[in-house]
């Protein structure tokens, strides 16, 4: 089965007093990459997220988001009062000194810096962990279905080309020999009207003829093609983490009909080599998706 590096997920969890929602995105990549958009809440956590992460996904580029709303959440406050003697302390000393009303109000002190302190009370870490940790394995789990119903419609379309470049191959196989024919009578012709009147010897044309029927032959190129082909339907067959091999195998392929194209002046197999070019080009890019 193959997979793509394309997909998305949602999950949701709560215990009443706290809701925690998870959003996964995934895009191909070379390596898995994970960033993250989290809530202060979270920060200490993102080691246990990639971890949970990894055990889900192989390679993309997947970006996380984790939102928290909890009824238990909310704001302690408490009074510096240590701060407020000094202050007060300070303030009347400063009016005594310079004739003033030594009388400070309350309003007046807990404007002052550093007098008033609030804090925001959070979720015990242990119980919003689980609510993460489960809300996190719903998001990837959908995350990875969208996946691999992404990866079974590249497997058709590559499936396709596939079939497209192995009747390709046979065309061209099948005309190998009626090819060799014709550049050896055009050989032979080419021969005459520069020979002319002159004789040449037949032994020195048979030279020539085996020497460009070397020069010509695409025999190698099409078995390689040709096992190429077999095992990138094998690798396909497999799944797993395929795209590396893939990849290479579609180069190569695409080295071997560059080949042929250059050993075989003749239009009608150059026709074929071209669409072959294109089709491993176009494997090329459907590839890059794959795990």
């Amino acid at each position: 089965m193959l997979v793509s590096m394309t997909g998305f997920g949602q999950g949701t969890a709560t215990d009443g007093s706290s809701t925690v929602g998870v959003e996964v995105r995934s895009v191909n990549h070379r390596f898995l990459d994970i960033a993250f958009k989290l809530p202060r809440a979270l920060q200490n956590r993102e080691a246990d997220i990639k971890e949970v992460v990894r055990g889900k996904l192989a390679r993309g580029r997947v970006t996380l988001t984790i939102s928290l709303e909890s009824t238990v959440a909310g704001r302690s406050v408490s009074i510096n009062q240590a701060a407020m003697t000094q202050y007060l302390t300070q303030l009347r000393e400063f009016a005594k000194a310079n004739g003033l009303d030594e009388r400070v109000s309350l309003d007046a002190l807990v404007q002052l810096p550093d007098v008033v302190i609030a804090r925001e009370s959070e979720p015990e870490d242990d119980e919003l962990w689980a609510l993460v940790e489960k809300s996190l394995k719903q998001a990837l789990d959908a995350c990875t279905r969208m996946r691999v119903e992404e990866g079974k419609a590249l497997e058709k379309d590559l499936s396709e080309r596939m079939r497209t470049i192995a009747r390709t191959v046979e065309l061209i196989d099948k005309m190998a020999p009626v090819v060799a024919r014709k550049q050896v009578e055009a050989l032979r012709k080419r021969v005459a009207q520069l020979a002319g009147e002159v004789s040449i010897s037949e032994e020195r044309l048979a030279t020539e003829i085996v020497l460009l029927a070397d020069r010509t032959d695409i025999t190698e190129e099409l078995t390689r093609l040709n096992s190429h082909i077999a095992q990138f339907n094998g690798a396909m067959k497999e799944g797993g983490e395929v795209s590396k091999r893939l990849t290479y195998l579609l180069q190569e392929m695409h080295r071997e009909a560059s080949t042929i194209g250059s050993k075989a002046s003749d239009t009608e197999v150059i026709q074929h080599v071209v669409l072959l070019k294109e089709e491993t080009e176009k494997l090329r890019e459907q590839v890059q998706n794959l795990e």
